[in-house]
């Protein structure tokens, strides 16, 4: 499967066709990396980086009405 290279501002870019991203699992907005070996490249789907404050707001919201009824006692 072969893409076009193309130029938008300062950067190179290229389109992941649908069936790649379909094959990495892949969804928009995640990351996705690319690994080198010579002139090889293997594209894949970053491993998740830890977010300290995404993960706080995911607990904050999963318990705010216990929280909320702890402040009320």
């Amino acid at each position: 499967m072969n893409v076009i290279l193309r130029k938008t501002g300062n950067s190179t870019v290229i389109t992941i066709p649908n069936k790649i991203k379909e094959t990495l699992g892949a969804e928009i907005g995640e990351e996705i990396e690319f690994v080198t070996s010579g002139n090889t490249v293997i594209i894949r789907k970053a491993e998740p980086k830890f977010d300290l404050d995404k993960e706080l707001e995911k607990a904050m919201n999963q318990y705010d009405e216990l929280l909320k009824e702890l402040v009320d006692r």
